[in-house]
């Protein structure tokens, strides 16, 4: 009896529909790894506008917080360890926002925002260059009734997500100019901030 040459046609089916399977299995995969991703990337985004807000909300409680301590902007810019966490040659040791000495120090430089007990933004107050040549640039002290004020939002709750599921730890700090008129005791900020005690845009 002569064997056929021909493959067997059960055999070269279950081949197709093993390679039919294995595409499926692959789609399938490609698809769920796409949704996830995507819900990261939602979360994350929704995220990344909660801390937009919550920096946004701790300028305005800066341009308050300061408007209202005028007389002793000289003491806050004197100490820029404890009042200002921008790193510059003048500040070799800035103030760190996620130290619980300088929340145990300054508790009123700090503020829970969304009312869950822990603290979501850190207020600072730094110099403007307002000195004239021929005097050297004193950041320690204020001259013109004008200063720089900002927020740092440093909530763990509000931090987007990475791609990869990870929370991006990196800060987002908002600061605009504070300027204090004197004769009234009415502050008048320029910037992104809403009306408080004392201010007016």
């Amino acid at each position: 009896m002569r064997k056929s040459l021909h493959p067997s046609p059960r055999g070269a089916t279950l081949l197709v529909v093993v390679m039919l399977v294995l595409i499926l299995l692959g789609l399938v995969g490609s698809l769920m790894v796409y949704a996830g991703g995507e819900r990261v990337r939602a979360v994350s985004h929704a995220r990344a506008g909660q801390r937009q807000s919550c920096a946004e909300s701790g300028l305005q409680l800066a341009r308050s917080y300061f408007g209202r301590n005028y007389a002793t902007w000289n003491t806050f810019l004197s100490a820029p360890s404890s009042y200002d966490p921008v790193p510059s040659t003048f500040n070799p040791t800035p103030a760190d926002p996620e130290s619980p000495a300088l929340l145990s120090a300054h508790p009123e430089l700090f503020a829970d925002v969304d009312g869950d007990g822990k603290m979501d933004v850190f207020l600072y107050i730094r110099d403007n260059e307002d000195e004239f040549d021929p005097l050297p640039t004193n950041w320690r002290r204020d001259n013109d009734q004008v200063a720089v004020v900002g927020a740092i939002c440093i909530s763990k709750t509000l931090r987007p997500r990475r791609n990869d599921g990870s929370q991006d730890a990196t800060t987002l700090a908002l600061e605009g100019l504070l300027s204090y008129n004197g004769g009234g005791g009415t502050n008048c900020s320029q910037g992104n901030a809403g009306t408080g005690a004392g201010n007016c845009n």
